[in-house]
């Protein structure tokens, strides 16, 4: 299968790294990242930030007003208090205000770039850093704790509320205490992590690695439960995706599968036209996945095809699913976000700012 060149060099090097036994000189791909809330849709791609209104895809703001020599591509986060927390490659993150992006902070305590969301929990903010260092913030963006893991941070932490879990580009898997900062346990697993674990609610934890395996650990001790490993010639960019019923996978090679969370079990399986890199998303009802190839793929529940979406772009980015909308942000296309309803209709497009 002919990769991009993008993802190609990406792939050359951490398989380089990973072979070494390293992942330090691992270099991230730039592409945009966008969440959603019921009425707008929060868009980090490129020189700016945007919001965008959900019901006609007109932009509601962005920042900042000219264009930013360091970019922004970190997925945004939303705050219960009204801010966007988006975090910059000037090793800065900001806060913006939800409603008019104006800046309200800036914590420019880090030291390498940002390419992974911040969680926003209860009052904290979990923000990860490629300088190794996991932030924890208050809404005013002070600093309460920080925790230096083996390597880089890549993506977004998930949490129990007790614990933050993680994974980096060291092949590690830590959970800290979410208070103190303190390391609860960490274990190794096949390869670099640089997708945001999943955590289910009885208490296991998945991830995927760069090795092309999907692990499920004990949340409460690390522990493995099981590992499925793919192709031996895949990798796994993206953390699954889970339903009520299902764990849902995407790799290199164009495959898409649900495994049973409790086993570890393929039951069904798809062969796409280009690598997965961004997790799948799923409402419970159908099931959404995009490829480098261009293609926005709709599946049941079962794995039956029920349509596909031919996307201007690469689709390097999880699409979000808000209410009947299904938002993706292309890479390499005419638009920087684009709207489909449930049949794979278009209903709007957003130009990037000039």
């Amino acid at each position: 299968m002919k990769i991009k060149f993008v993802v190609l060099i990406a792939a050359f090097l951490a398989i380089s790294l990973l072979l070494a036994g390293c992942a330090s000189g691992l270099t991230a791909s730039s592409w945009a990242s966008v969440v959603a809330d019921t009425q707008t849709a929060y868009l980090a791609g490129g020189s700016y930030v945007y919001a965008v209104n959900l019901a006609n895809g007109t932009q509601v703001w962005r920042y900042p007003a000219k264009a930013s020599a360091n970019p922004f591509y970190a997925p945004p986060a939303l705050t219960p208090d009204g801010q966007v927390i988006v975090g910059g490659f000037d090793h800065n993150l900001y806060s913006l205000n939800q409603q008019t992006g104006a800046q309200n902070w800036v914590f420019s305590l880090a030291h390498d770039r940002w390419y992974g969301g911040a969680l926003v929990s209860g009052e904290t903010i979990y923000a990860p850093n490629a300088d190794y260092n996991l932030y924890a913030l208050d809404l005013h963006g002070n600093l309460k704790w920080s925790f230096q893991a083996d390597q880089s941070l890549w993506a977004a932490p998930v949490s129990d509320g007790q614990r933050i879990y993680f994974g980096t580009l060291g092949r590690k898997v830590y959970a800290v205490d979410a208070s103190t900062g303190k390391q609860v346990w960490v274990q190794t697993v096949d390869g670099a992590v640089l997708g945001s674990p999943t955590l289910q609610s009885g208490g296991t934890l998945f991830v995927g690695t760069y090795a092309g395996s999907v692990v499920a650990l004990d949340a409460s001790t690390g522990r493995v439960r099981w590992s499925h490993p793919s192709s031996s010639s895949a990798w796994i960019w993206a953390g699954p995706a889970l339903t009520d019923t299902a764990l849902l996978a995407g790799d290199s090679t164009g495959l898409l599968y649900d495994l049973d969370p409790g086993t570890g079990t393929m039951r069904w399986h798809q062969t796409l036209n280009g690598a997965v890199i961004a997790s799948p998303v799923s409402d419970g009802k159908s099931i959404v996945v995009g490829t480098e190839g261009g293609n926005l793929y709709y599946y049941d529940m079962t794995g039956s095809l029920v349509h596909t979406v031919s996307v201007s772009g690469n689709v390097y980015t999880t699409p979000v699913i808000t209410g009947n909308i299904i938002l993706v942000a292309p890479t390499g296309a005419p638009n920087v976000l684009v709207a489909y309803d449930q049949n794979g209709t278009q209903k709007w497009a957003l130009p990037p700012a000039k």
